[in-house]
Order: structure tokens, then sequence, then C-alpha cells
């Protein structure tokens, strides 16, 4: 006898129920210390990754600013609301942002550096300037008065003698190393955390929207719109989720944990 299951909108229905890993725990007993050395040859992984959780990004900047560390939460803030590579976020100054009245500009031109090296036509990348940018700018005004013209990011290093000079690639990669250890994040955290993590929240907010893809896919010059998924690490996390979903051979498989159910009016067809 046929069974007819109904697939009622698959990817939105399925609720997968979260797991005791310690019921899973191998018995001392059973399993003894490996007594060979293996080495398994694998890719290296992707060596940062996008913070995910809003209330880990939230934690962050009410860390900073608790800490008295306005330049750094107005970096972290800036880079993953605005989504620029960081050889173009360090090189922002505070007049791409604000007019010479002092009111924020709308929206701002940004020639980023790898397109301006790659593509034979030249063209601009617009940002819009939300909200939350313009908090965290005027946060640090309050406590360090600036010119139109210092750059948004500038070296806090005797080396620099308080000239406008911006931080390296290689200090704000060490800033936000350093804030991921004291908050003792799970997430891979470099200077691509911050364009990955605009990237994520992009999609998440669309409802993983596929115009909304596209565009990511054009804005960071991908060649498609797998490589776009990958790098913001939606790829891996269906992946991984489609595994562990699956549970053929128990009860507590992926027909179990879903609204997927058989039509049991349905008559014999075979």
């Amino acid at each position: 006898m046929a069974e007819i299951i109904k697939f009622n909108n698959f990817n939105s229905c399925i609720n997968i129920t979260e797991v005791d890993k310690s019921r899973f725990k191998v018995k001392e007993e059973l399993l003894l210390p490996a007594t060979d050395k293996v080495e398994i040859e694998l890719a290296q992984d992707h060596t940062s990754e996008p913070i995910k959780d809003i209330n880990t990004i939230n934690e962050i900047s009410k860390y900073l600013i608790a800490n008295k560390r306005y330049r750094d939460n107005m970096f972290f803030i800036v880079g993953i609301n605005f989504g620029l590579r960081v050889s173009d976020l360090l090189k922002l100054r505070f007049i791409n942002l604000i007019n010479e009245d002092n009111t924020f500009k709308t929206t701002f031109p940004v020639l980023e550096q790898k397109t301006k090296n790659t593509r034979k036509k030249k063209k601009n990348r617009y940002i819009t300037i939300n909200e939350a940018v313009m908090d965290a700018v005027l946060l640090y005004l309050e406590h360090f008065p600036s010119h139109l013209d210092d750059y948004m990011f500038k070296s806090e290093s005797n080396r620099t003698g308080g000239r406008n000079v911006p931080l390296t690639r290689k200090s704000a990669d060490r800033i936000l190393k350093n804030i991921a250890s004291e908050l003792s994040l799970k997430e891979k955290v470099s200077t691509h955390t911050l364009r990955k993590t605009f990237a994520y929240h992009q999609m998440v907010m669309s409802n993983n929207d596929p115009r909304k893809l596209l565009l990511l896919q054009k804005m960071f010059g991908h060649s498609s719109a797998a490589q776009t998924l990958d790098y913001i690490g939606i790829t891996g996390e269906e992946i991984e989720m489609a595994y562990k979903s699956l549970n053929l051979g128990i009860n507590n498989n992926y027909l179990v944990n879903s609204q997927i159910r058989s039509d049991e009016n349905v008559s014999d067809l075979a």
C-alpha cells in the first residue's frame, strides 16, 4: 500500500528540538584512549564568522561603552552596519558622514579600494547612515571632540604622537580578537567578521529573500550566490541542520519532528 506524504512548505515546517548532548557521551569503559597517532587531512576552515546572535552584538557594544572604549564601539557599530571591507572602513573620516553644518548626511559615496583596482569601469557604492551609526558617532564625539577631517578610527598609539593617523588593519584585527577573548565569544573573530555580520543580518532581516541575496552578491563582487551564502555562513548552517534533522533509523526522525503528515484517508494506490 502506497502512502502519500504532504510536503507543505517543507523548509518552514521542520521544528528541530534541542538534543541533550550528555546523553550521547560514551562511557569510559566502552572506549579506551587512542594508542596510535592519527593524522587527518583537512582543508583550512574560514578564519572568521559572522556574529549571528543579536544579544551578543548588544553585549559587545554595552561592554565597550561601559569600559569607555568609545572609539572601539564606534568601529564595531559602523563596521556591522556599513558592510565595508576593513581597508575602506579605516579610511573613513567624519566628513564622509557629516556635513559642514554638523548635520548627518543621509548617504555618502565610497569608491571601494578593491573595486578601484580590479574593475575597468569604476563605480561608487552608496552607503546609507542609520540610527545605530549616528548614536555611536555622537557618543564618541561627546567624549572626544574632533575635526571634520579627522579619521573616525584614529590610532591611539604613542608612535603616532597624536597625529591624525587611522588604525592599521593589524591593530583593528587585534582589537576585535581581544574583544572576543574578553567576552569569551564562541565565534571566530577577525576584521572580516564585521562585514559578514552585516551580510548575515541583511539576509535574516529579508527573511532570506532571493533578491537580497543577489544584491549582496553584487555588493560583495562574488561570482555566484552560493559563494555569498558560504561567505556569510548560511550554507554551512543549513548543511549542519540538514544532517541533524534527518535521524533515519530512530523514532526521533525528521517526520516525527515536523508538520509533515501522512494522509490516512487515502485509499490503496498500489
